[in-house]
């Protein structure tokens, strides 16, 4: 867990600004999620959410640093693992990366609990676990079953999610007029319709799938966003979904494939098709109609990692039609690292600069695999 012993706030000496961060990286369908399990003091914050609030305004430089070369990658996100702040939830954690800081992410999540299973902080002698993680927009319960003491799979109740009903348009160089829907599954997706562009979620047309999103992104302006009846104005839109439904059909109910692509603002395609994207990509066909409860697909990405998305039953947010999903994958654990870091100087702006990496152990445990 993170600990608030190993740096001082006021830290103004290099020594004292050096951090030791103990880091599992885990992989979950297709995506790399990196765990910061010690190192790392608790933020300042009554809740996981005021914590992430005040990562974004005052820490940033962490985020910063451990998702660029030479010590990460633009594609990979970081996970810091937090006491929680409800008595309700077992374990806290924000997850930050190229995206901001994402309300939930489902393949994070269960990095984490994977990770946190393989450093003996989840108890696993039991065939099923059920962990309550508490993040920034709430908890969420997730089911861990277990062989031979090591994570077989993990599923998630996600964030009730949904599509509006009503479609938008933006005018690109490329392609012209083309229409999105904003979709919320614990984060705000921009959804496109494969099928209105010619363009298909494949590894083919990744170069195409960024130019479209690109453009989109930049064509929609810091006006246009998520407004969720419950949770009020979202964050900036910084999520695409390739979406394609044109073969799932309502009686999806053994786990048909559906394609999709998530895309990150700044030009990343997704390894996977991620947790919150299945759930977003389930609110958007059943709000066209094309599946109903007890539908289940299997997002497949551009990689061709799959997640496996079930929509349980019909709910409401405020006055929208909306849905519970329940979404399952299987991580597994890659290697542990240290990685000493420099904290930013008092009235500092930038990040922080890495200054060498000590152990590095792999940590694939075979009954971990995905």
């Amino acid at each position: 867990m993170a600990d608030s012993t190993s740096t001082a706030t006021g830290a103004t000496t290099k020594e004292d600004r050096m951090i030791n961060l103990e880091i599992v990286d885990a992989e979950a369908g297709g995506d790399i999620g990196r765990v910061i399990v010690a190192g790392f003091e608790t933020p300042p914050g009554e809740s996981i959410a005021e914590r992430a609030e005040y990562m974004r305004e005052n820490a940033d430089w962490l985020r910063r640093t451990l998702i660029q070369p030479p010590i990460g990658e633009l594609s990979q996100s970081i996970n810091l693992v937090l006491p929680p702040s409800n008595e309700e939830a077992d374990i806290g954690v924000i997850t930050m990366g190229t995206m901001g800081y994402p309300g939930f992410s489902g393949s994070n999540a269960m990095c984490t609990i994977a990770v946190l299973a393989s450093e003996g902080l989840i108890d696993m002698s039991a065939d099923e676990v059920n962990i309550r993680l508490e993040t920034p927009v709430g908890i969420t319960a997730l089911t861990v079953c277990v062989e031979d003491g090591s994570v077989k799979s993990v599923q998630y109740a996600a964030p009730v999610a949904y599509a509006e009903p009503e479609e938008r348009t933006a005018t690109l160089p490329t392609w012209g007029a083309v229409t999105y829907t904003l979709a919320y599954s614990g984060v705000s997706y921009v959804v496109v319709d494969a099928t209105t562009v010619d363009l298909h979620p494949t590894a083919d047309s990744a170069e195409a799938i960024r130019k479209l999103f690109g453009e989109l992104f930049a064509e929609i302006d810091s006006t246009t966003i998520l407004d969720h009846p419950s949770l009020g104005a979202m964050p900036k839109l910084t999520l695409g979904l390739l979406a394609d439904g044109s073969e799932t059909q309502h009686y999806a109910t053994a786990g048909q494939s559906t394609p999709l692509a998530v895309y990150m603002a700044g030009g990343v395609i997704c390894s996977g098709p991620t947790g919150t994207g299945t759930s977003a990509l389930l609110a958007w066909l059943a709000n066209r109609k094309l599946i109903w409860p007890n539908s289940q697909i299997c997002a497949i990405s551009p990689g061709g990692h799959t997640f496996i998305g079930d929509y349980t039953r019909d709910t409401t947010v405020g006055p929208r039609s909306a849905i519970h999903t329940t979404i399952t994958g299987s991580p597994r654990v890659l290697k542990r690292d240290t990685i000493t870091i420099e904290r930013p100087g008092e009235g500092s702006s930038f990040g922080g600069i890495a200054t060498r990496e000590r152990h590095s152990r792999s940590r694939t445990h075979g009954k971990n695999r995905g």
